[in-house]
């Protein structure tokens, strides 16, 4: 296991019909908004913490040119199959070629690393002038989480209430809120096209029914919907340009 990157095959979770096809719609909401953003041709696509290679396999339907990374390769078979680039390892580590990239796609990653800001500093290396970034992270503020911790003490688990912040340790090492995602970009040199605090909503309906995960996610429906309305969502997802 690399020492700046925790994550394993568990990570992987088993997905239900629902989570799946909700999945694809948000992802193919994503890259609409970045092929927006970015309104050229022939664009050179970076995925960096590929996972599964979805959002690869949907740039390279769209023809874009395709190179994703991960630090271990958990793509599925039809991606493995493909003929998009894919390198196994840390991005910092691989010396890509500068301003190689239009768009650089990057989602659930910038919690997991311990180097957050060196992540952000070489992917505006490779990205082209006027390129964009899509960033996706938890948000550490987040209602639910503060309800789960709640929940966890009067039921006895005190031991797993601390490990919401960040979430899920030790997969998440670093945590995220509004200041500090607002910080990170700015520092880096980035500016800010959008930002916004979101979830899914019925995501008991992502796992299996009768699973202890369809119950408490269940439990959670109410908290889902006040989150929303207090803008204290699960997470933050943001597109960024680079201007200069």
């Amino acid at each position: 296991m690399n020492g700046n990157f925790y994550i394993n095959q568990e990570y992987f979770a088993v997905q239900t019909e629902w989570l799946v096809k909700t999945r694809r719609k948000e992802l193919k909401n994503r890259i609409d908004r970045l092929e927006k953003a970015v309104s050229k041709k022939n664009i050179n696509f970076l995925d960096v913490g590929c996972g599964e290679g979805n959002a690869s396999l949907m740039a390279m339907e769209r023809g874009w040119h395709v190179t994703a990374i991960d630090i271990t390769d958990n793509r599925g078979e039809t991606a493995k199959k493909s003929e998009m680039n894919f390198y196994e390892g840390e991005l910092t580590s691989l010396k890509l070629q500068e301003g190689g990239f239009d768009v650089v796609y990057m989602d659930s990653v910038l919690e997991h690393v311990i180097n957050p800001v060196d992540y952000l500093n070489e992917i505006f290396r490779l990205l082209k002038k006027e390129g964009v970034l899509y960033i996706g992270v938890p948000n550490e503020d987040a209602l639910q989480n503060d309800v789960k911790k709640i929940i966890y003490n009067l039921t006895g688990k005190k031991g797993i209430a601390p490990q919401l912040k960040p979430f899920d340790t030790p997969y998440h090492i670093v945590g995220f809120n509004k200041k500090s995602i607002k910080y990170i970009i700015n520092k880096c040199g980035f500016n800010i096209l959008e930002l916004r605090n979101f979830g899914r909503k019925c995501e008991f309906l992502g796992s299996p029914v009768g699973s202890k995960g369809f119950y408490f996610n269940l439990l959670m429906l109410p908290f889902e919907v006040l989150g929303y309305a207090l803008q204290r969502d699960v997470y933050y997802e943001a597109i960024l340009i680079k201007t200069n």
